[in-house]
């Protein structure tokens, strides 16, 4: 259990065998977990430089690397992949870096409860600090106190944790890189006594096999859900999900019923960011299901419709406005209107990206789609397309000209002629990242060659 006492916070259990992480064969319980933390400890220990590098794929090291430096109060930063030019980046920031392992597991002691401690403190002065660029530009560093992150786990063990208990198995696809995979992942269940699962999941297959031995609640990105077109297979073991989260953006209309119709509940959504954290969420029975503020957050909005959030996740005191449009509908509940960020310029006109894609979505030909604007002599509007089949057909038979006119003409319904799109891509996939977002850089990438 997790709470706070004057400069610390306190993380404990209340037996050396509950267990913390599992495979799908082997456990690992809080007093093996404990053996390794001591040995992590001294490591970082003996290390000198505060600010520290993290970057695990294996949730149990990270959860390790991540306490340990807790406890000391290092800075820790979370590098958000492994890939050689990320991390050279990220080192720009940081002393040293936290290496990928360093001992086997540890086997339980003959004497469960030797050298077992059922609390632990954590450091008030830790700050966490992610990578973000949510849509739009080069990555920045946004830096969180623990404090904040741990407060938010609070909330959300008040908020959704009815009927786990430590057998409750949290399983995900998302990465604890990110701050929504860090607290709904692996502080969450760590902080409160749940089961975690050490791989992340990339297949619908992985998740119906948790679920014929564990109750599940599954950490999800929109994207995933998305794609998980046979959810049906589910269906037998329904009673065995808990719950279904999502976060990174909102979900498509269709997509809730697809997972009411399988699992008998549809996944709650989660609205926030790496500045704000948690804002809101909501459990859609129908598309117009609103916004639900978390408790102990403020929502208003400005002359611009922009929401404003008063929240104990944000640095100091005062009000963040954020770059999304909405509509209050009481004092804490409200519909997103779109993202201020996302309304441009096209021949002095503005134009909204959200709506062009929403329409675009209505084309028998568009299964998937992304606008963006080129900022080239003049700005252009651009569209990656995910075809239907429909689609694909036409694009076999007729070619990447006749589908471009069709779409135009689609477009025309709604738009004047010089605001449609002057480059398209047909892609199989568009580039989301593992957090379901989609990057502008990666958006760009498409059309940056003929």
């Amino acid at each position: 259990m997790l709470k706070q006492q004057n400069n610390h916070w306190h993380l404990g259990w209340s037996s050396a065998t509950d267990p913390l992480f599992t495979d799908g064969i082997n456990v690992v319980t809080a007093q093996q977990w404990q053996q390794q933390l001591l040995q992590v400890k001294a490591y970082v220990s003996a290390c000198s430089g505060n600010t520290v590098l993290l970057y695990q794929s294996d949730a149990l090291w990270f959860s390790l690397w991540f306490v340990a430096l807790s406890q000391l109060g290092k800075h820790i930063v979370l590098a958000p992949d492994n890939q050689p030019h990320t991390l050279a980046l990220a080192m720009e920031h940081c002393d040293w870096q936290a290496p990928s392992a360093l001992f086997e597991v540890c086997t339980i002691n003959d004497d469960v409860n030797r050298g077992f401690q059922d609390i632990l403190l954590l450091s008030n002065n830790t700050k966490v600090s992610f990578f973000t660029s949510g849509s739009t530009g080069q990555p920045k560093l946004v830096t969180k106190q623990l404090t904040q992150l741990l407060l938010e786990v609070q909330t959300l063990q008040a908020q959704f944790a009815i009927g786990f208990n430590q057998s409750t198995l949290f399983a995900a696809t998302v990465s604890y890189q990110h701050i929504y995979g860090l607290l709904f992942r692996m502080l969450w269940p760590l902080c409160f006594g749940h089961l975690q699962y050490r791989q992340q999941l990339s297949y619908l297959e992985q998740w119906q096999d948790l679920l014929q031995s564990y109750q599940l609640v599954f950490i999800a990105s929109p994207a995933h859900l998305a794609r998980f077109d046979d959810i049906a297979i589910l269906a037998p073991v329904a009673k065995q999900c808990l719950r279904i989260f999502s976060s990174g953006g909102p979900l498509a209309d269709d997509i809730p019923a697809r997972y009411i119709g399988a699992l008998g509940q549809a996944p709650t959504e989660v609205f926030g960011s790496t500045e704000t954290g948690g804002i809101a969420f909501r459990q859609r029975s129908s598309a117009d299901t609103p916004w639900q503020a978390f408790s102990g957050i403020s929502i208003s909005q400005n002359q611009q419709l922009a929401l404003q959030v008063n929240s104990p996740y944000l640095d100091g005191v005062g009000t963040f406005t954020t770059a999304d449009q909405v509509q209050l509908l009481t004092a804490d509940t409200f519909h997103l209107l779109g993202r201020l960020d996302r309304i441009v310029k096209i021949e002095e006109k503005r134009l909204s990206l959200p709506e062009v894609e929403h329409h675009c979505l209505t084309c028998p030909l568009v299964a998937e789609v992304a606008a963006a604007v080129l900022q080239q002599a003049k700005a252009q509007l651009a569209l990656a397309v995910v075809l239907t089949e429909a689609g694909e057909h036409l694009l076999q038979q007729q070619g990447k000209l006749a589908v471009n006119q069709y779409l135009k003409q689609h477009l025309l319904q709604r738009f004047e002629r010089v605001m449609l799109p002057k480059k398209f891509r047909y892609v199989s996939a568009l580039p989301y990242n593992q957090q379901g977002k989609l990057p502008l850089m990666q958006l760009e990438a498409l059309f940056y060659h003929d």
